[in-house]
């Protein structure tokens, strides 16, 4: 217990690292879930999303995807059908 006490006090934030990263990067989250969707969003900011239009053509889209599923939590998203929905798109290069 005393290890599990002190490895979640660590803080976990690698907020300079994110903007690096060079492959597509999707973020699933319910909208009921412990990890508040604020989070989420801003987590899609530092990948470069959400920070400009995308233009009618799609040439200012991001390759980075964001999903904020509604009426989920971390308990009961990956048995949900919405899941599949958006991230089969996302595997397939879509």
């Amino acid at each position: 217990m005393r290890q599990l006490a002190k490895a979640l006090k660590i803080d976990y934030d690698w907020s300079a690292d994110i903007p690096g990263l060079s492959m597509p990067v999707m973020l699933v989250i319910g909208d009921a879930d412990g990890i508040p969707p604020l989070h989420a969003v801003e987590f899609f900011g530092l990948l470069g999303g959400g920070t400009r239009d995308a233009n009618w053509d799609r040439s200012g889209m991001t390759h980075h995807r964001l999903a904020i599923l509604p009426g989920l939590t971390h308990y009961d998203i990956n048995m949900a059908p919405a899941l599949s929905a958006a991230v089969i798109p996302f595997l397939e290069g879509a």
